[in-house]
This record gives C-alpha cells, sequence and structure tokens, in this order.
C-alpha cells in the first residue's frame, strides 16, 4: 500500500496539530445553521468540488486549497462537516484524521482522491475517527447524501423565507416586512412561520393550533385572535401589509404575496 506524504519540508504534523494532545479542549458542533457549512479541502488529483448546484439542497461549500487553512476555520465557521481528501496537500492525512478525531467533534468525510491507495487510507481513516466516505469528485447528490450520513441535519425550519417583502429569519428570530422589524412574540413568530413554510397551502385553524401547542395547550378561539394580533402589528409595521396574512372563511389561512 503506497500512502500520500507531504511535501519534502513540511512537517508531517505541524504547529497547528498541537491541539491534538490529551486534555485539549474539544471543538463542539454548534446548532444547527442554515446553511448547513462544509468545508471542502482540495483535491490535487481531483479538484473543484459541487458549490452552486447545494445551495438549493441546504448547504454551503467553502473550499481550501490545503488542509492547513481548512484545519485553521474549523474554529472559526462552525462547520457542519469537512470533505478531507487522501491526497491533501501540507499535512500528512492521517495526522489530520487523528487531529480532528482528538480536537474537534466536527465530521470528517474521507474523499477518495484518484491515486494508489487511496480506498486503504479512507478505510484506515473511518477506523480513526472520520464518519463517512466520498469519492472524488463528486456529484452535489453524492455529496449532500455523504453529509446526511454523518447525522447532519439540513433542516428546512432554519432557513430563511421570502414572500413579497415579507422575510422571516429563524437563525436571527426576526420577521420583517419592507425591510422594518415586526415584533412578535415567539407564539406569534411560529404562526407566521408555519403559514410560510405552508405557502401556498392553506391552512386549517385546526392544523395551526396543533403546531402552536409547543407554547401552550391552545384553542381555535385562541389561534384565531392570534391571528388577529399578527395581523395588526404587520399593519402597523407596514401600512398595507396586513393583507398579507389572508383568511378564506370556512378554510383557513395562507400568507399571500400582494
Amino acid at each position: 500500500m503506497s500512502t500520500v506524504g507531504v511535501r519534502s519540508g513540511v512537517a508531517a504534523v505541524p504547529s497547528e496539530l498541537a491541539y491534538a494532545h490529551q486534555g485539549a479542549s474539544r471543538i463542539a458542533v454548534g446548532a444547527p445553521k442554515w446553511p448547513a457549512r462544509v468545508l471542502f479541502i482540495e483535491s490535487r488529483s481531483a479538484p473543484g468540488y459541487p458549490a452552486e448546484s447545494v445551495e438549493t439542497h441546504g448547504l454551503e461549500i467553502h473550499g481550501y486549497s490545503d488542509a492547513i487553512g481548512a484545519l485553521l476555520a474549523v474554529r472559526e465557521e462552525e462547520p457542519a462537516a469537512i470533505v478531507a481528501p487522501t491526497d491533501m496537500v501540507n499535512v500528512d492525512f492521517m495526522s489530520f484524521i487523528e487531529a480532528m478525531a482528538a480536537w474537534s467533534e466536527v465530521p470528517v468525510i474521507v474523499g477518495v482522491a484518484n491515486h494508489d491507495g487511496a480506498a486503504d487510507l479512507a478505510y484506515q481513516a473511518i477506523a480513526r475517527g472520520a464518519r463517512s466516505i466520498l469519492a472524488l469528485p463528486c456529484r452535489p447528490d453524492q455529496l449532500i447524501s455523504a453529509v446526511r450520513s454523518c447525522g447532519v441535519r439540513i433542516d428546512s425550519h432554519s432557513r430563511p423565507l421570502t414572500i413579497g417583502t415579507l422575510l422571516l429569519e429563524p437563525q436571527a428570530f426576526r420577521v420583517t416586512i419592507d425591510g422594518r422589524t415586526v415584533p412578535l412574540t415567539p407564539r406569534e413568530f411560529l404562526l407566521v412561520q408555519c403559514l410560510m413554510l405552508a405557502t401556498p397551502r392553506v391552512v386549517s385553524v385546526e392544523e395551526l393550533t396543533r403546531a402552536l401547542s409547543t407554547y401552550d395547550d391552545g384553542s381555535v378561539p385562541a389561534t384565531r385572535a392570534l391571528v388577529t394580533r399578527v395581523r395588526k402589528k404587520l399593519e402597523a409595521t407596514a401600512v398595507g401589509s396586513g393583507r398579507i396574512l389572508e383568511t378564506l372563511r370556512g378554510i383557513g389561512y395562507r400568507i399571500a404575496e400582494v
């Protein structure tokens, strides 16, 4: 079996890997974000990575030409996963895998590059803490599948929602209309989110009541009153915007682009 070494004159375990020692503080995976950020170290033998075609699936790819840059970024960028090719430059591949397993909870996806011994390296990496394997070059659907196999949730409830000039940002817990912030309570925020996620479908008052039970037992009359309050807040924030929260009598409610 042949392994991919580092370039002449470059240490197999650079100072950046010094974090991987007993007692070092581990980097935990943060709260789910939208889009989920994936650090992608480029392969020498299979350069490039899918980027634009995965954004609509909730992934944001940050590419790195070498492993050291990606390693340092793990502390700053709160990635959901990192793709490490078996032929990475500047750092010994197995040293990188062991370092990530020692001081980070960020899952590593092994990118199997086009060189002798790549498959053997990949299986060794899995035994030492890597979470998934991905053949390089890869298609967008293959990358998405590899990320999901690491247990990373690509949660649609975390993505920003836009209908007309109405914008809901779950991570910031903010709703704006025409660029102006609408002051909503957590229950009111959840109501708007439920309706925006369902658009253009009409949501019955009973379904809304069940969704809002996160905050209380709820009742149909209370849900109707909540809709009225949200509509008034929209109108107070931007004149005429209250009508985007439509009532279809006997059917339910929906957010309409007006």
